[in-house]
């Protein structure tokens, strides 16, 4: 059967959404439980200098492991926002580095986010680099900063310092040692969800612990 032009190209958009609309099913419907649930210590998950919004001694904390340049961390990205704003002071919400190295600008993107943090502007390059991702190589980076009203040289010094890429390096480790394998991972009051949650799992989980 020959089809014309006009239903090839219909049938190729309808495919094509259908291929989106399911990788965002996937991602944001694998999240799960790890099995056996194993509580993660709060020691090795929140550290003192943690990036965190929200009261420190909340009822429910939530830790993500992400990757900036990780397309299922920036699908996910828009639900943990809604969270965060349903929820507001009666949870914490808790970012850390784990920048894959699959992804070429995962690590610089991360220490972008880092160098930003030294200039009080941490929460501000976190929405850029989701909002932009995955254009983070270091030329576009250094322009999102100075976007953000950073000081330029001193963003461009930070970005490739020792110490500034050691709180990196110690948030990954943090991850290896709970057994972060992926991004997202997300903790909830300690037990392990690996991949994206939808916005309804997260109002169950964080509900269940808020009782």
């Amino acid at each position: 059967m020959n089809l014309s032009l006009e239903t090839k190209i219909f049938l190729g958009i309808s495919l094509g959404t259908l291929l989106v609309v399911g990788l965002v099913a996937v991602f944001l419907g694998k999240g799960s439980p790890s099995s056996p649930a194993v509580l993660a210590s709060t020691a090795v998950l929140v550290p003192e200098n943690a990036h965190s919004v929200g009261p420190n001694d909340a009822k429910v904390t939530i830790v993500e492991f992400s990757d900036f340049e990780c397309p299922a961390c920036k699908v996910v990205e828009p639900v943990v926002q809604s969270v965060l704003q349903e929820y507001k002071d009666k949870i914490r919400y808790v970012y850390r580095y784990y920048p894959l190295p699959a992804h070429e600008f995962g690590m610089i993107a991360a220490q972008a986010a880092q160098a930003a943090s030294l200039q009080g502007k941490f929460w501000e390059m976190h929405k850029t680099l989701f909002d932009k991702s995955p254009e983070l190589s270091k030329d576009k980076l250094i322009s999102y900063a100075m976007d953000l009203g950073l000081d330029a040289a001193k963003f461009a010094a930070d970005l490739d310092s020792d110490s500034l890429k050691s709180a990196i390096t110690k948030d990954q480790d943090d991850g290896n040692a709970v057994g972060v394998d992926a991004t997202p991972t997300f903790f909830i009051n300690g037990t392990k969800f690996t991949g994206g949650l939808t916005l309804s799992q997260f109002e169950k989980e964080i509900n269940s612990r808020l009782k």
